[in-house]
């Protein structure tokens, strides 16, 4: 598991543990006061679900009998931005992946981003000049048709007549082939492009493309999961390759970056600096375990010159 996934799983887990006031299953969606949110967030993934042809309704009779019914789990986030304002209610339906039989599926294996690598092109923009910007793919993992046959029946208000159950046509969140099946396509199109893929990291594209006036347009971008990290120097090049993008893509422009797994990140481009923060997720860990904690600020000098009076006396400078 990657810094990047660990650190996305890490927030994920705040806001199910109650902190952003996100339903822990299913069944915690009802008898809520929020209860109508969530009830229309369930409703919204459900039919964006169908409408994208991921299941078709089948006869149980029709299911080999090698072959298992999965359950699907839905989970809840609450979407907040880079000031902690609450911007949406989202619901995710995913394939109970813990059902899965050993060898009813194949690769599984696919690169996504370190955190490392987003501070690297964060550190490039500012030594470059670049505009750091950010885009979501949407319904990332329904992009590719499966290769094995998966079978899924929906819970409480959505189940299905007895008799019936859903074949999963296109890849869904935790099943263990789906990360694999959402790379093939995301990065051959890249590829296709033409994105170089660093050979140091497998998770970096790169594309110069020379203008007639001797300038270069620039596009460098990493994927984690489904949110991409894009450095440019040229705003109408990086705009005619998300409208071709889009074609093929279902993605959303969030504009210039300001928040990453869990991270606020901020760019002045009249100074040249960008800063990064974890302001939001220290708070929400402080108030899980330490509620009555209180902020105390400390002056660097006399922390620095504490740290030296505790050293041994064979580090001490002489």
């Amino acid at each position: 598991m990657t810094l990047a996934m660990s650190a996305k799983i890490c927030e994920d887990a705040i806001e199910f543990a109650g902190i952003g006031s996100a339903p822990k299953h299913y069944n915690a969606v009802f008898g809520r006061p929020d209860e109508e949110k969530w009830v229309a967030a369930l409703d919204k993934e459900v039919i964006k679900i169908f409408g994208m042809g991921t299941w078709e309704i089948i006869d149980t009779s029709t299911i080999p009998e090698s072959c298992n019914v999965m359950n699907i789990c839905f989970s809840f986030k609450v979407k907040c931005d880079s000031e902690g304002i609450t911007t949406e209610c989202r619901a995710r339906a995913n394939a109970d992946g813990r059902q899965q039989k050993p060898g009813s599926y194949g690769e599984t294996f696919a690169p996504t981003s370190k955190f490392r690598i987003i501070r690297t092109i964060c550190a490039i923009t500012e030594q470059e000049k670049l505009t750091l910007c950010q885009f979501d793919i949407k319904c990332a993992f329904l992009m590719a048709l499966f290769k094995e046959p998966v079978y899924m029946n929906l819970p409480g208000r959505y189940r299905l007549p007895n008799g019936k159950a859903l074949r999963c046509l296109k890849l869904l969140y935790s099943l263990k082939q789906s990360a694999h099946g959402f790379h093939e396509p995301i990065f051959g199109w890249l590829k296709d492009d033409g994105f170089k893929n660093l050979d140091s990291d497998g998770e970096v594209f790169m594309k110069e493309v020379k203008k007639t006036n001797s300038t270069t347009s620039e596009i460098i971008l990493t994927i984690c999961v489904d949110d991409a990290v894009v450095g440019t120097n040229d705003n109408k090049f990086y705009a005619e390759f998300l409208t071709k993008l889009g074609k093929d893509v279902e993605l959303s422009d969030s504009g210039k970056l300001n928040w990453i797994l869990g991270c606020k990140v901020e760019q002045n481009l009249k100074n040249g600096t960008v800063r990064m923060s974890q302001e939001k997720y220290c708070n929400n860990v402080l108030k899980r375990f330490l509620s009555d904690a209180n902020p105390v600020f400390f002056n660097s000098m006399r922390i620095q010159s504490a740290s030296a009076s505790v050293r041994p006396p064979s580090a001490q400078r002489t």
